[in-house]
């Protein structure tokens, strides 16, 4: 199956305004990704007011940057400087509290926010944070297509982090080149430049910047563009009951209430 999802505007955090492609009417999660936000501003106001702190339990939340800077700080002593091209691969687990804010009072700012679910067995896991340089991620080049490595393999090279939950995340840049891969379950291609076409199977749509193509239920896929770039993104959905309130995603209702609970009490993160 191939379908085309159209990003929708929204305002989030402090009133950053966003393009987002999961985490809406049309398309609510896609397991095990529960929220894909591109942040794409050179106007100040669009983000200046940032993400301030707020609460996560039962996920992952992976920033990446392209261009600008965001500042990270969170309950568990943890801080860092995201520069652009670097992540931050931040595992709430059990509960953690976090704020990210540019570090910048002008000039352009270009991101994403992704959330990864967790099974059942691993929600509770104590809280990780870890930021990986530029440098870290392996950059494959070849006939058109250049691939930065976040997660996961391509060309035998495989990106810097080991993830609670295994998925493959990786930046894509085509110039008159066609990208392949072998898929996993759920499978999304996020056009961030230009226009793409994905064939998957017997089926091929096209895409342009700021829109999503959905691919499930295939063993392979090719991306072709003239001047294109795409996020890539692949897991094998987790299949669980899905409970989801806000900044919590978790199993039952029951679950979403203790974590409101912990929250009002400030022991969330403890």
């Amino acid at each position: 199956m191939i379908k085309l999802i159209k990003g929708q505007r929204v305002s989030d955090g402090a009133g950053v305004k966003l393009n987002r492609v999961i985490g809406t009417q049309t398309l609510d999660h896609a397991d095990p990704f529960f929220l894909l936000d591109e942040f794409r501003s050179d106007n100040k106001d669009d983000y200046i007011a940032g993400f301030p702190m707020h609460p996560h339990r039962g996920i992952e939340t992976i920033t990446y940057m392209i261009e600008g800077q965001f500042v990270h700080r969170d309950s568990k002593g943890n801080e860092g400087d995201l520069k652009a091209g670097e992540v931050q691969w931040m595992t709430a687990g059990r509960g953690i509290l976090h704020e990210e804010m540019p570090a910048m009072t002008d000039g352009h700012l270009w991101g994403y926010q992704l959330w990864i679910n967790l099974p059942a067995k691993i929600k509770m896991i104590e809280p990780k944070y870890r930021h990986i340089k530029n440098e870290d991620m392996p950059l494959v080049k070849k006939l058109g297509v250049e691939v930065k490595i976040i997660s996961g393999v391509f060309d035998h090279q495989e990106g810097p982090v080991q993830s609670f939950y295994p998925i493959t995340y990786m930046d894509v840049r085509l110039e008159h080149g066609i990208f392949e891969t072998a898929t996993k379950g759920t499978n999304l291609i996020y056009v961030h430049s230009g226009k793409v076409t994905v064939q998957a199977g017997a089926e091929q749509l096209e895409a342009e910047a700021g829109n999503l193509i959905l691919v499930e239920n295939v063993d392979s896929l090719n991306v072709k563009g003239d001047q294109g770039g795409f996020l890539f993104l692949s897991g094998e959905p987790i299949g669980e009951p899905i409970a989801r309130y806000g900044p919590f995603v978790m199993n039952t209702n029951e679950e979403i209430q203790k974590a409101i609970q912990d929250f009002n009490d400030g022991v969330l993160d403890n």
